[in-house]
């Protein structure tokens, strides 16, 4: 398979639909069927299965808050439980949460595909890379295609239902032919991938972005979208890092306040850190607090008040394929 640029796939990908589109402003919560002006949001966390912590604090980040998506990471020890926890909530929204780093100090894990099959994505201990930067720097999209499929070829041996992808540490989209085989391999499969082609008003400002890599990136939701998957229009991802509960409310609250129409997925990391969570990562603190805020009364009243809709990648796909079905 040959892949092509960003700018290459801007050329090719951006039909008169699409750039009217963009140019009128019109949403992919519009697009999805939702009224003019809907703000749809998804309340997402990753590193299911990363650890028991990040599994005991995902799930009373769902049973006990606000909590209604989450992605699991394939290659790490704590799979098996959280598996255990989908099988007695079978509705509940689980993507892969597609993992090709290992960046934890002493706590790691190596690829699901052999040494052998994918040689560039294991380090000199025999685990994944510790960093975005030295997977792109020694994994072809050859092997990245081999490790993402290995992965979700387990999850399904397990008996998990996945309801979209996305990607550990953002690692798909530091190479546009890693972004592009994770677009391709999403539509293939039919699962949504996690991918923004909105307004793209927050990412914007975490992860500025140059006007051909932003294209690139616009024309491939927009190829993702006619070849039958939902899309994001914007994604917050920055909130993790905010501080303790008092601060992170406040910032949350803000945001949900100026949220902008369309649909917006917020990325957070729960987690009930025990006393060995420091051994592995001094986030737990911060973990937990991402935890207090999906429990927080305030933050679901005022979810209520601006009249957000909580939505899922569930949803969002069965509305994707109701639409397919009518044109």
């Amino acid at each position: 398979m040959k892949y092509l640029s960003m700018a290459a796939l801007a050329a090719l990908m951006l039909g008169a639909s699409a750039m009217a589109n963009a140019l009128e402003g019109e949403t992919y919560a519009e697009r999805l069927g939702w009224p003019e002006g809907t703000r749809a949001l998804i309340l997402h966390s990753d590193d299911a299965g990363m650890h028991r912590d990040a599994n005991l604090g995902t799930i009373m980040a769902v049973e006990e808050g606000l909590c209604n998506s989450a992605s699991v990471m394939m290659p790490c020890g704590w799979v098996t439980p959280w598996r255990d926890w989908l099988n007695e909530n079978p509705d509940f929204c689980n993507g892969l949460h597609i993992t090709l780093t290992s960046e934890w100090g002493s706590y790691r894990w190596p690829p699901l595909s052999s040494i052998n099959e994918t040689p560039g994505l294991f380090d000199a201990d025999g685990y994944m890379y510790r960093s975005v930067a030295e997977v792109a720097a020694n994994a072809t999209v050859e092997e990245v295609r081999t490790e993402i499929l290995a992965q979700l070829t387990m999850a399904r041996r397990m008996g998990m239902d996945i309801t979209h992808l996305d990607t550990h540490m953002g690692t798909v989209y530091e190479r546009p032919d890693y972004l592009q085989t994770y677009v391709e391999i999403g539509i293939e499969e039919q699962i949504p991938v996690m991918i923004i082609g909105g307004h793209m008003t927050e990412i914007r400002q975490v992860y500025p972005m140059t006007p051909e890599a932003e294209a690139g990136i616009r024309q491939l939701a927009e190829h993702a979208w006619n070849s039958g998957l939902p899309v994001l229009d914007d994604l917050q991802m920055d909130i993790t890092g905010l501080g303790l509960i008092e601060q992170k409310k406040a910032e949350v609250i803000r945001r949900l306040r100026e949220l902008k129409p369309g649909v917006t997925q917020f990325i957070v990391h729960c987690t009930e850190p025990s006393e060995v969570f420091k051994d592995i990562s001094g986030s737990g603190p911060n973990r937990w607090s991402d935890v207090e805020v999906l429990m927080d009364p305030e933050v679901k009243q005022v979810i209520e008040e601006e009249g957000i809709i909580l939505t899922t990648w569930r949803e969002l796909m069965e509305r994707r394929q109701q639409l397919a079905e009518n044109e």
